[in-house]
């Protein structure tokens, strides 16, 4: 894979790489950070453009209209929720009572991850936490189907342009030849390698909730959530995909200076940075019409595969966090080792098969 390699004075590469130890040490270390995440990755985020250099007026519009899309989709969903839950649930019960909790589990994270590249990532984070939170569940349980539906997400997510910016970029760099890029392009050369991978953490997803008994528990909500704690919620997850934009553009010297010129293997491995860098900006830092389709494989899967071991990485891991109150800690304790599994297995096996 052949990329120009962006040429940044040795100083600001390493200034922004104190950002990214940062990034990574205080939400797992400060308690204070971990209950005020979205204004720590916004300062940081801030800081990270100051070192770059990147702050102009088109690109202080762009930070504030960057999250709007996402930030109404999580208000709709949540008053559609709040306000028809009694006849969403009475579906959700039927289904739930169908069968037991393992299986209700993994069917809908299965179908969830699935379907995530179509109904957007946005909304089926948002279904799954609003089902978590009528469910009785052990809080462990709780984070662990959370964890695990949000790789199937994530990975699901990549199957067409249309549920995430990277599945896009992806599929109009590489309209052109020599790949001549459809709508389908993504699904016919991604599905055998994610589908297996949904399948898996569907079964963990449902293994976790093995102690729930045979019959459910749930709950209809009779007090309904007001709309100033809808708006709160919305106004954070904006300040969450705010800070995101940050910290991506402010971490884009650094990543071309350090990534572009890799290929294959070892692309694969320089990938899990993004679990503090937008996966679609690393995308199209990464990608060039001429990618093999090895290399390809291998990006793709690094960049889809690693984003949600910490909660900032990956916006539905943001969405359902921020719904069900799990904490930076919480969630790496699960999403860590989960992710550290994942990529050992992708990386044997994609060794091995190509």
């Amino acid at each position: 894979m052949e990329t120009i390699v962006a040429s940044t004075p040795w100083w600001i590469n390493a200034l922004l790489g104190i950002v990214v130890a940062n990034l990574l040490v205080w939400p797992l270390a400060s308690r204070w950070v971990e209950s005020h995440l979205e204004i720590f990755l916004l300062m940081v985020g801030a800081a990270a453009v100051t070192i770059s250099g990147g702050w102009s007026v088109d690109f202080i519009y762009e930070t504030l209209q960057y999250p709007v899309n996402v930030a109404f989709i999580v208000l709709v969903v949540s008053v559609i929720f709040n306000n028809y839950s009694r006849y969403i649930f009475r579906v959700l019960f039927a289904f739930f009572r169908k069968l037991e909790p393992q299986y209700s589990f993994a069917l809908l994270v299965f179908l969830l991850g699935i379907t995530s590249s179509l109904v957007s990532v946005t909304v089926a984070a948002l279904v799954l936490a609003e089902v978590l939170k009528v469910v009785n569940l052990e809080r462990l349980s709780t984070v662990r189907i959370t964890v695990f539906a949000c790789y199937a997400i994530g990975l699901g997510a990549v199957l067409t342009p249309l549920a995430e910016p990277l599945g896009l970029i992806i599929n109009n760099a590489l309209t052109g030849a020599p790949h001549f890029a459809d709508f389908f392009f993504l699904m016919r050369h991604f599905f055998v390698w994610i589908a297996p991978a949904i399948l898996l953490l569907s079964a963990a997803a449902g293994y976790s909730a093995r102690h729930a008994g045979t019959t459910m528990q749930m709950h209809i909500r009779e007090d309904k959530e007001t709309y100033g704690s809808m708006l709160r919620r919305t106004w954070h997850i904006y300040m969450f995909v705010a800070a995101l934009n940050l910290i991506s553009a402010g971490l884009r010297p650094l990543a071309q200076s350090t990534i572009t010129h890799l290929g294959g293997k070892v692309l694969f491995l320089a990938n899990a940075v993004s679990v503090i860098i937008d996966n679609a900006t690393l995308a199209a830092i990464e990608i060039v019409p001429t990618i093999s389709m090895n290399d390809l494989i291998y990006m793709v899967i690094g960049l889809a595969a690693f984003g949600s071991m910490l909660v900032q990485g990956n916006l539905p891991n943001i969405v359902a966090a921020e719904k069900l109150g799990i904490k930076s800690r919480e969630w790496a304790s699960v999403a860590v080792p989960t992710g550290l599994v994942l990529m050992g297995a992708y990386f044997i096996i994609l060794w091995i098969a190509l």
